[in-house]
C-alpha cells in the first residue's frame, strides 16, 4: 500500500501559520465560550496531597534533626530522600491547576518530640502513614503518576522499617 503524500507547505503558508500561533499566544486568545481554565485533571488532588505530605515529612525530619543532633548521621539520608521526592512531585505539578483547595503549601512546620526515642517513633509513624497514603494514591492516580507514587511509597515503607527497633 502506498503512503499518502501531501505536498510540502509553501513558505508563505508556514509563515502565516506561525504568525497566527504567535498572535493567539500573545493576545491570550481562547476558545469562544470558554471563560475559565479547563477543570483540573484527575491527578491534581492526588499530587497536591502527596506534595503536602512530603513537605510535612521534611518539616518533621528538620525539627527532629534540630532538636536531636546526635541522630543526624542516621536521619539525614532519609530527610534527603524526602527532599528529592518533593522536587520530583513538584515537577509534575502545573501551577494554576486547583481542586477547589489551595495550591500545595511551600513549607510545613512541625515540632520534635522531647526525647530521641519519641522522635524516632514519631518519624516511624509518619513514614508508615505516608507509605499507606501513597498506596491509596496509586489506586486513584493515572498510570504514569501511579508508578512514581508507588516508588515513593516503597521508599517511605523502607524508611519506616529502618526506624523500627531504633534505640536512642
Amino acid at each position: 500500500m502506498d503512503a499518502l503524500r501531501f505536498p510540502a507547505p509553501t513558505r508563505r503558508a508556514a509563515m502565516l501559520g506561525g504568525s497566527a500561533a504567535v498572535l493567539a499566544t500573545v493576545t491570550g486568545c481562547t476558545t469562544v465560550g470558554r471563560a475559565e481554565a479547563p477543570p483540573p485533571g484527575p491527578d491534581v488532588s492526588v499530587l497536591t496531597a502527596a506534595i503536602e505530605n512530603e513537605a510535612a515529612l521534611i518539616a518533621l525530619y528538620e525539627a527532629v534533626l534540630g532538636a536531636h543532633r546526635s541522630l543526624a548521621e542516621r536521619l539525614r539520608p532519609l530527610h534527603d530522600h524526602h527532599t528529592q521526592h518533593l522536587a520530583v512531585l513538584r515537577r509534575h505539578y502545573v501551577p494554576g491547576t486547583t481542586t477547589g483547595t489551595t495550591t500545595p503549601s511551600p513549607r510545613a512546620t512541625a515540632t520534635a518530640p522531647d526525647s530521641e526515642s519519641r522522635a524516632l517513633a514519631a518519624l516511624r509513624a509518619a513514614e508508615r502513614k505516608a507509605a499507606s497514603a501513597r498506596a491509596d494514591d496509586v489506586r486513584r492516580a493515572t498510570p504514569g503518576l501511579a508508578q512514581l507514587l508507588a516508588c515513593i511509597g516503597a521508599c517511605e515503607a523502607g524508611h519506616a522499617q529502618s526506624l523500627t527497633g531504633a534505640t536512642s
